[in-house]
């Protein structure tokens, strides 16, 4: 993974509305001004945040690239994010006592 590319992407989102509204009208063509691998721009394409967040990208830069770039809230962020957590074991009360 190119970090260095993912990560410089991020902050021309935030810095640059121009190329975030160009982003989420066609990905392709905001994606062919950095040296991004072939599944770093699926990634990217389909704002796969978690997936991007697995592999080392900045999750600030992630953050504030968030609105800008997918125009998605912050209760967006917080869900796609925490989609990481699918198949741990909840929380559970171990103060019960059994009724038995």
């Amino acid at each position: 993974m190119s970090r260095y590319q993912v990560d410089k992407l991020l902050r021309d989102f935030r810095r640059d509305g121009a190329l975030a509204a160009r982003f989420r009208d066609n990905p392709e063509a905001a994606l062919d001004g950095y040296k991004l691998d072939a599944e770093e721009r699926e990634l990217l394409k389909r704002w796969e945040i978690r997936q991007l967040y697995d592999r080392g990208v900045n999750p600030l830069l992630l953050l504030l690239a968030h609105g800008p770039a997918a125009g998605k809230s912050m209760q967006d962020y917080q869900v796609a994010m925490n989609s990481g957590n699918v198949g741990q074991t909840p929380d559970v009360d171990t103060d019960r006592k059994s009724t038995k």
